[in-house]
């Protein structure tokens, strides 16, 4: 008898075990996590409150399986569980080894997939659209007119930047999310890492006639990171910071050693991407990683946003243990907080 308590409570997944009277005479440390109102003696029809339940476990001992019946069943906070059961022989009777495992990772994950291609769809159908819409119209009289044709060509191109961009970042993130758990085993110079990606966004910024102030400590150590993931993640911030200022006004880009004021509560090196725009909505901040999340939505697609560039950045500091946070209120701009590791 011990033998069996011992043996499921070494195990993960929750286990209760049935005698031939139903009654519960097992159960391991994981069942009791998954439904708190578990104990020993108690009948598996007032465990379940389903008859299904019952009868199949009874069925279960009385056919002698061999291999796991299957069954789904939702307990009371709504958890969707898989019950599999098996009978074995314990002392000349036959006892029910009831194993439940939690399936809501999984329907979480189909809800996700389900809602990705969904709006994957809508981005590329909107550009498509409108494309299809004018050069229909192009072949109609319309192409006749230099003006209108002129005029309809440059939205045309504008739409399939649109989709190009999109289609880079789907790229990006399947390939960000595809590496989020293997292991970096390279350093990056944080000044010329900023450096560079303040390179490769200053055209934008003289484009639309911002300015970017720049103040790095000195002596910065080297820090362990992938030198093109991070400087796409200050690439994506360093751009919203530009899209969502006003004409004018001067992006801060700060970088400096933190003790243990910082969310680590460790040594680690802060840099900051501050803007004087419009600011953003507290209920809004929670939301800005999520992929196609879009607090100005018309502003963003004007802008050939893809709703992405977050999200890939929360899961390149995923793989690099870094932190995202985000400081801002409506109409005094807002802050954006990278914390990456020193060691």
């Amino acid at each position: 008898m011990y033998e069996i308590e011992e043996l499921i409570d070494a195990i993960g997944v929750p286990i209760l075990v049935f005698d031939r009277s139903l009654t519960l005479k097992y159960y391991n440390d994981a069942a009791k996590t998954l439904i708190p109102s578990v104990k020993k003696n108690l009948a598996a029809e007032s465990i379940f409150n389903d008859k299904k339940i019952s009868t199949q476990i009874l069925r279960c001992l009385d056919m002698g399986q061999t291999e796991f019946m299957r069954i789904r069943y939702k307990i009371d906070n709504g958890t969707e569980l898989a019950v599999n059961m098996k009978s074995l022989h314990e002392n000349n009777s036959k006892i029910a080894i009831v194993a439940l495992n939690d399936l809501s990772p999984l329907s979480e994950a189909k809800t996700m997939r389900s809602d990705f291609v969904a709006n994957v769809s809508h981005e590329i159908r909107s550009p498509l659209t409108s494309i299809s819409g004018f050069i229909e119209t192009l072949q109609g009289p319309a192409g006749d007119d230099i003006e209108k044709r002129n005029r309809f060509l440059s939205v045309v191109a504008k739409e399939t930047d649109r989709m190009k961009n999109l289609v880079t970042d789907l790229l990006s993130l399947s390939l960000v999310e595809a590496k989020e758990k293997r292991a970096i085993n390279t350093s990056v110079n944080p000044e010329l890492l900023i450096r560079m990606a303040l390179q490769t966004t200053m055209p934008l910024a003289k484009a639309v006639k911002k300015n970017i102030k720049l103040n790095i400590d000195a002596n910065l150590p080297d820090i362990i990171g992938n030198q093109e993931n991070l400087h796409r993640v200050l690439i994506n911030l360093i751009e919203n910071a530009i899209n969502y200022s006003s004409e004018g006004e001067t992006i801060r880009i700060n970088a400096t050693l933190t003790e243990n004021d910082n969310e680590f509560s460790a040594p680690a090196l802060r840099i900051s991407i501050r803007d004087r725009g419009e600011g953003i909505h507290q209920d809004e901040i929670p939301r800005l990683t999520e992929r196609f999340y879009r607090v100005d939505k018309s502003r963003s697609r004007n802008m050939g946003g893809t709703g992405l560039g977050l999200a890939i950045v929360k899961h390149i500091l995923v793989r690099h243990k870094g932190i995202l946070s985000i400081d801002s209120a409506l109409g005094e701009g807002s802050n954006f907080n990278v914390y990456l590791p020193l060691t």
